[in-house]
């Protein structure tokens, strides 16, 4: 079995890391924007789910991000180099990077209400300060601009997915499905 990825393609660690992650992210950002600004009671325990789901992927999520960027990316197909292969791999790196960024902003949003994280009920994560309307009012900021660009990101991901499944047909998409057998 391939573990890890090859010139051509990915391994099973590489695409069992992308469909966990997309799971997880599309969780998170489903749950998280049905938050109400103002944090009423509702929202409150939706914020609550929220952070629990993020915080419990977290460590996957930061594995995720350094796993892609150690491995890099597997070369272009025969007749994929070009414009279109580097604004889909600059893409990849852009929301990778907006993950890690929502990361850090997340828990020190919620620190700078002045409230632990609460992870299901089970236990909590005291914060490392107490609470700062303008820490928060940033992070705040940074996190909606970084959940944008990971959709905007996702948007031209799957555009990129239909191109090849339903134009190209040059196994693309197959590569994040099966691994890549040795170079």
């Amino acid at each position: 079995m391939r573990t890890r990825d090859t010139r051509t393609g990915y391994g099973w660690i590489s695409i069992a890391l992308h469909w966990l992650t997309a799971i997880a992210i599309l969780t998170i950002w489903f749950i998280g924007s049905s938050i109400e600004a103002d944090l009423t009671a509702g929202s409150e325990s939706t914020l609550r789910l929220h952070t629990s789901i993020a915080i419990s992927a977290y460590v996957l999520l930061w594995f995720r991000i350094a796993w892609r960027f150690k491995q890099g990316h597997p070369d272009a197909l025969p007749g994929q180099a070009g414009l279109f292969y580097e604004i889909g791999k600059y893409t990849h790196y852009a929301i990778l990077i907006a993950l890690g960024v929502m990361l850090i902003s997340g828990p020190l949003m919620v620190w700078s209400r002045g409230t632990p994280i609460y992870v299901f009920d089970w236990f909590t994560i005291p914060g490392p300060f107490g609470a700062s309307m303008d820490v928060f009012t940033f992070t705040h900021t940074v996190h909606v601009w970084c959940s944008r660009i990971i959709i905007i990101g996702t948007a031209l991901h799957l555009g990129g997915v239909y191109k090849h499944a339903a134009f190209n047909q040059d196994g693309t998409f197959s590569k994040m499905l099966v691994a890549a057998r040795d170079d």
